[in-house]
């Protein structure tokens, strides 16, 4: 069975998308699911919240250049694989520009892994480019997550990351890609006593989910039920380098996770059983 892909995009920089990334990749790990979570972005976030040293270890960069198989560059972490980031792929944009693969290369190079996990998870810069739309055609389908803050800046980085989406689709529709947007993850939320709607306080985030909910209806996706609130345990286990369902004391993010990962399965679920 071939891999599931996700790749966790926003073209807004701050919307924790590598939170988010690291948090599913545990997640999935945790629920029995084979996962590997690949890092794509220059800053090597993912790379160092897995507790992993990107000086010390191949990773995308050597892989993308052909000096390494993905195979062995990929390192077991706690409750899931890696494919370690690197700060060479800062380079990466310039030097693919010339590369006649440079949109199927990653595609190329990781098919041999697709066979293998369950799940195959993409992190990626905070911009659209090689980097990134290269995650979109990794498999013949492949799932998108965009998280965002609920605000103005939020929302412009949703629109942005979806008009960009639609535009790969409609471009490269003859290769038999299918790009699915799998929903909008709302992160960075103050919140009341409870977790839900509701108990978001303030006003003008109330408004941007409300736009945000109208965006994804126009373009056929929606936004997750669940959020993910701020709390200091999500700071903690960053700083910690902790996999939240193997160590004690970050009984929120690890509820929040685990509810977004079933609504996120049971979409993907519902997208396969749709086209199969």
């Amino acid at each position: 069975m071939v891999a599931n892909t996700i790749v966790v995009m926003d073209e807004k920089g701050g919307a924790a998308k590598t939170t988010l990334s690291l948090l599913l990749a545990q997640a999935l790990g945790n629920a029995g699911y084979k996962t590997c979570a690949g890092d794509l972005d220059g800053q090597c976030n993912l790379t160092t919240a897995a507790g992993v040293n990107e000086d010390e270890q191949e990773g995308i960069y050597s892989v993308l250049k052909k000096e390494v198989e993905v195979a062995d560059a990929i390192v077991p972490v706690d409750g899931y694989d890696l494919l370690p980031g690197s700060k060479l792929m800062k380079n990466w944009e310039s030097e693919a520009s010339g590369l006649k693969d440079r949109d199927f290369r990653l595609r190329n190079v990781v098919q041999d892994i697709n066979d293998y996990y369950d799940f195959v998870l993409f992190d990626t810069p905070p911009f659209f480019g090689v980097s990134t739309t290269s995650t979109l055609f990794t498999n013949s389908k492949v799932f998108v997550l965009i998280p965002t803050t609920p605000d103005k800046f939020g929302i412009e980085g949703v629109k942005d990351t979806i008009e960009d989406i639609e535009a790969v689709q409609e471009g490269f529709s003859f290769f038999g890609i299918d790009i699915v947007i799998a929903g909008i993850v709302i992160t960075q939320v103050d919140k009341g006593p409870g977790f839900s709607k509701k108990s978001i306080k303030q006003v003008k985030a109330r408004e941007a989910v409300a736009t945000l909910e109208k965006i994804a209806e126009e373009h056929n996706t929606k936004v997750f039920e669940q959020y993910l609130f701020n709390n200091k345990q999500y700071k903690d286990m960053i700083a910690n380098q902790a996999n939240v369902f193997t160590n004690s004391g970050y009984s929120i993010p690890q509820k929040q996770i685990t509810n977004v990962m079933n609504e996120l399965i049971k979409t993907i679920g519902d997208q396969n059983a749709e086209k199969a």
